[in-house]
């Protein structure tokens, strides 16, 4: 998944202070990208998304599915010089899923509003991206593989409801301090949330952080902290009552118009769950890397290592390697690509003989438009 076309931010509209970019530009596109539904001198209504169709293989089968369509509602109101309030709604679009009749048609991936101001920094309550993502996003960038050894993306819910990535009923506050730029995140009770089959639990005193700032030309840095409270855990899971999920991250990304190369280093404490359902502790390395050429050429890496640092997981172990190329009619608007992954972990579980076996490789293609 792209992380840019992700989460194309709320700047779309007539005024964006300076501090709101800083913050923010990494995420965005230009609002060429986006159809303005109403525009004057203090507001803006936009409307964004995309549609993409992909083919790809999963265990010994092969599935026809535009899951990765969605579409967006972005509004911003100017309320003085300095301050804008600002909304944003996103759903995921199901319509020729192989399975469709079995799944929602259309699912919610955001949903937040907030205040942004030129020097408080800005202000966000909702389903929105939490303050890890500011630093993960910079190896999220494969179109259908990887992002799974980094941590962000942890329980079933790829990281929503602890928090790190798409993290719901969340407080963000994002600032600016000269070339330095912080994230602080705040979640309360999340209650009777499935992490994983069959494992439960509520969720509490959910606290996140996250720091960047450029280390040299073209070349950026940044760490993210996250944690969360366990309470009503499913027994014999692996962890108590009161036991404390943590994730450290540190990043380094490397971007010009046409390299962008990054590497994330995690450690993690009872944040991840492993097939035979316990928690364990996980260390992972991932990178990403691509170069655009002009001609629209767009060849990518993408390296995901997982482990567990102990024995809880009875031996689970990530690893692979994919290769992608893509065509770019238009950069980052409408392109063709295609992805190999290579698995060499031991990361297919056998519940009835209790080991894991290597997972299959597989390859996928995809037709992606941006608007």
């Amino acid at each position: 998944m792209n992380a840019q076309s992700q989460i194309k931010g709320h700047i779309m509209h007539f005024k964006v202070p300076a501090l709101a970019l800083g913050l923010l530009t990494p995420f965005c596109l230009s609002s060429a990208q986006a159809f303005d539904l109403y525009t004057d001198a203090d507001t803006s209504l936009s409307f964004d998304g995309r549609v993409q169709f992909r083919y790809n293989t999963y265990q010994d089968d092969s599935h026809r599915w535009d899951g990765d369509s969605r579409w967006a509602l972005v509004a911003t109101q100017a309320i003085n010089d300095e301050l804008d309030f600002l909304a944003k709604g996103e759903w995921s679009v199901y319509a020729t899923e192989d399975d469709y009749d079995d799944d929602q048609h259309v699912t919610q991936r955001l949903l937040y509003a907030g205040l942004d101001h030129d020097r408080y920094g800005e202000l966000t309550v909702g389903k929105l991206w939490g303050v890890v993502y500011d630093v993960g996003w910079w190896t999220d960038m494969g179109r259908k593989f990887g992002s799974r050894a980094f941590g962000v993306y942890n329980f079933d819910d790829w990281g929503q409801v602890s928090g790190a990535g798409r993290a719901d009923n969340a407080v963000a506050w994002r600032q600016s301090f000269g070339d330095w730029k912080l994230g602080l995140q705040y979640q309360g009770r999340r209650g009777d949330k499935e992490l994983a089959f069959g494992v439960e639990a509520d969720l509490t005193e959910g606290i996140g952080a996250s720091l960047r700032r450029p280390v040299g030309e073209n070349l950026e840095a940044g760490v993210a902290y996250i944690q969360n409270t366990y309470e009503d855990v499913t027994p014999g899971s692996g962890v108590s009552d009161g036991d404390k999920g943590r994730l450290w991250l540190a990043g380094i990304k490397y971007a010009t118009d046409h390299i962008h190369a990054a590497m994330h280093v995690g450690y993690s404490q009872d944040w991840e769950i492993a097939p035979n359902g316990q928690f364990y502790d996980a260390l992972g390395i991932q990178a990403y890397s691509y170069y655009h050429f002009a001609n629209g050429l767009r060849p990518n890496v993408n390296f995901n290592w997982l482990d567990d640092t102990g024995e809880d997981s009875e031996g689970y172990r990530r690893l692979t390697y994919s290769f992608g190329l893509e065509y770019h009619f238009i950069r980052d608007r409408f392109l063709v690509w295609s992805d190999y992954q290579i698995n060499h972990g031991s990361n297919g579980w056998d519940s009835q003989e209790r080991h894991y076996g290597d997972a299959d490789s597989e390859w996928a293609l995809g037709i992606r438009y941006d608007f």
